[in-house]
């Protein structure tokens, strides 16, 4: 209604996100840990709960059964984008909004839509996240996650395709896991050094990335400012020439 862009403005409602969990999980909070009452954490996840690592040490993040499940939800994203209507639909709206308002489909609705499912998408991602390794949500690990910032590269990178966004997630998390600071021995390398160098390479690698976007881009602008520039002189030409 306002105009504001929904990237903007949902980036704006994290803080109000955060602040709730930090409320819930704190000192006191409604679901603060009942047997810790000193710690600002939530209980632990019931051990029939916890995702089964079939691959390396539990203690450590092996790989649990989520990555299949998020495979699976791959699946299920690239069949509704490209095998269905509504995924029609949805990308008839991202690339032309008005032209598919002319065409009876309702943009709205698709927004609130494509909205929705990313939220359901967001959720099993933190779901897998909690279920998977530390099986409890303390307050310091919500205001320091940065899943959701990361997932937005990923999409960039991957060029909001399923094959594309599995190959960024891949990426992503080789350089995060592999930066963290209980996989680096200080002695060797330095883990916030490595942790900031990670966040150099992932910034260069989204500005590579997106330079071809920007740079068609300001072709498109420089060609509409030449033609703008030119018409007033053709204009004038054409006027000398009548008698």
């Amino acid at each position: 209604m306002t105009g504001a862009h929904e990237v903007i403005s949902t980036i704006m409602l994290n803080w109000i996100a955060l602040w709730i969990g930090v409320w819930l999980f704190s000192l006191g909070g409604p679901l603060q840990n009942d047997t810790q009452k000193s710690i600002p954490v939530s209980n632990d996840v019931v051990d029939g709960a916890k995702l089964h690592v079939f691959w390396g040490d539990p203690v450590l993040q092996g790989l649990h059964i989520g990555i299949f499940i998020a495979l699976f939800a791959v699946l299920v994203f690239w069949f509704i984008l490209n095998r269905s209507t509504t995924g029609f639909e949805v990308r008839a709206v991202g690339f032309n909004p008005e032209a598919a308002r002319y065409s009876g489909m309702s943009v709205a609705k698709n927004y609130i839509l494509v909205m929705a499912v990313c939220g359901v998408f967001a959720g099993l991602a933190g779901g897998i996240d909690v279920l998977g390794w530390q099986f409890r949500i303390a307050t310091n690990d919500i205001q320091k996650l940065q899943l959701g910032f990361f997932g937005i590269a990923v999409a960039l990178l991957g060029r909001n395709t399923a094959i594309g966004t599995v190959s960024a997630a891949l990426l992503f998390g080789a350089l995060l896991s592999g930066t963290s600071q209980r996989n680096l021995d200080p002695t060797v390398f330095e883990p916030s050094l490595a942790e900031n160098l990670t966040y150099i390479i992932q910034g260069l690698i989204i500005l590579i990335v997106s330079a071809d976007v920007l740079v068609l881009t300001l072709v498109r602008r420089g060609r509409g400012m030449f033609r703008r520039g030119s018409e007033p002189a053709v204009a004038r030409a054409g006027g000398e020439q009548e008698p």
